[in-house]
């Protein structure tokens, strides 16, 4: 078995609450199933949608492309990272114009290496 780590950001379009900084955090080091039951009990809507989706395209990246096995997938670790947009335009004295989040991802995952087909020595 061999044990492979990805990193996935995403943007994150809507207003950062506090309940969304918590959970994100009890989120790490969890298998993917566990990850869903804490999503699960988050109350608003858009919320949990928004990070069910990021979430789920994640886990289907890796199984489609590092062929991991859905059991064995864990969030590494989870943060939203704030990047503002300044705008040099409007005033010289450097005025924010707005916040951009991305929702970054580590992803842990195991998976079992395809075997090697050896030559023939004929």
């Amino acid at each position: 078995m061999t044990i492979e780590y990805i990193t996935v950001k995403a943007k994150y379009n809507y207003k950062v609450t506090q309940n969304l900084k918590k959970v994100l955090q009890t989120l790490r080091k969890h298998s993917f199933f566990i990850a869903l039951d804490i999503l699960s009990d988050i109350s608003n809507r858009i919320e949990k949608n928004i990070i069910l989706q990021i979430l789920y395209s994640t886990v289907t990246y890796a199984e489609n492309n590092h062929y991991a096995n859905l059991i064995k997938i864990w969030i590494d670790d989870i943060y939203i990272k704030n990047i503002s947009k300044p705008n040099y335009f409007i005033n010289k004295n450097f005025q924010k114009l707005e916040d951009n989040y991305f929702i970054i991802i580590n992803l842990g995952f195991e998976y079992k290496a395809f075997p090697v087909k050896k030559e023939s020595i004929w």
